[in-house]
């Protein structure tokens, strides 16, 4: 009877689980894959970095949806198992609150093993990664990026415009507007390639052209002609990906006493210890009578997650400009909600005694 019953939960419990973690994911990566888009048309990234970005920024996902997929799974199964009195006959199978827990205790292990796995470690990788990849692609712009007849926009500013492209992948009937110090020039030339250079940027090379500077009829007007002029394509990506504590591995956080790292260190942490606390706390939020909403304990829960989520992170933001002691960290958050969980379990158990 206990395996039967057991079976029948977790089949409910997974099959709800893998849909609002599918759901929430879509619609995140859907957001992402808008902004990616948006830095593509924009010229920030190219187009082949798409489908690398979007892949490790759902791995990132994953740190915020396991737990609340996970949250949300229990209070939608055990809420309707209370509605349709499936939970009045387990009940009455001799099998309470406690059983449940314990059906519920291999899965969460394992969940706890994958979410700690994923926020100490794959996290910080695929963060990495995504920083690589867009660094690269702000301070390399190669020949995929250039399309003939079309006006591109360069990050410093600059505007590039070819009238095609031979087959030796060289820019036919080149024009490029560049603005410094408020001084415009404009370079135009037969034709141009993109050379690559030995630090993995590029350089954008022009032939056989002539650069206007200053505006025409004014003094400091000057018409230059060249056979060749090298123009470096490289960004500056604002320091080095490497720099942050966000993207630094695990065991480097331990060993870093600054409160920087402590406070990475507590952030990674803090996933685990927020799906075990809420995972214990969605069993009682989940009681409730056939009379009651059917999305009640649904929308607390959301309330309680959001609450949860945004105290995580002012606590990491107070710890880090020194507003909270050492001490606390952001670990007096897991605490206060570990205390509510405890007054909230014990307030619906005396409920459901007076119920009887």
């Amino acid at each position: 009877m206990n395996k039967i019953i057991s079976q029948y939960i977790l089949k409910e419990l997974f099959g709800t689980w893998l849909g609002v973690t599918l759901v929430l994911l879509i619609v995140l990566i859907t957001n992402k894959f808008a902004d990616v888009i948006s830095d593509i048309a924009a010229g920030d990234i190219l187009s082949s970095s798409l489908i690398p970005i979007i892949a490790l920024s759902s791995i990132e996902y994953l740190i915020i949806l396991l737990p609340l997929s996970t949250f949300l799974s229990v209070i939608i199964v055990i809420g309707r198992f209370y509605r349709d009195h499936e939970m009045t006959a387990i009940q009455v199978a001799g099998k309470g609150t406690g059983f449940i827990y314990r059906v519920f205790l291999f899965p969460l292990i394992v969940l706890i093993v994958l979410l700690a796995f994923i926020s100490t470690i794959i996290s910080p990788n695929a963060k990495q990664s995504i920083l690589l990849k867009e660094e690269a692609a702000m301070r390399s712009v190669g020949i995929e990026f250039f399309e003939p007849g079309r006006f591109v926009n360069l990050k410093d500013g600059s505007v590039f415009y070819a009238q095609g492209r031979s087959e030796r992948n060289r820019f036919i009937k080149v024009f490029l507007q560049k603005k410094t110090n408020n001084k415009v020039s404009v370079i135009t030339s037969e034709y141009a390639e993109i050379q690559s250079l030995e630090n993995n940027s590029n350089r954008l090379v022009f032939f056989n052209g002539q650069r206007y500077e200053g505006l025409p009829g004014t003094s400091d007007f000057r018409v230059l002609k060249f056979s060749e002029h090298r123009l470096p394509l490289f960004f500056d990506s604002n320091g080095s990906s490497d720099e942050g504590y966000e993207t630094k591995s695990f065991m480097q956080l331990i060993f870093n006493d600054s409160v920087l790292s402590r406070s990475e260190l507590q952030w990674r942490i803090s996933p685990p210890i927020a799906l075990i606390i809420l995972v214990l706390l969605a069993v009682p939020l989940s009681k409730s009578s056939p009379r009651e909403g059917q999305y009640g304990g649904l929308v607390i829960g959301v309330l309680i997650y959001l609450v949860y989520v945004n105290l995580l992170g002012a606590a990491k933001v107070w710890f880090e400009q020194g507003d909270s002691p050492v001490e606390l960290g952001i670990w007096w958050v897991h605490g206060c909600f570990a205390i509510f969980l405890i007054i909230y379990s014990l307030f619906k158990s005396q409920l459901s005694r007076i119920g009887r």
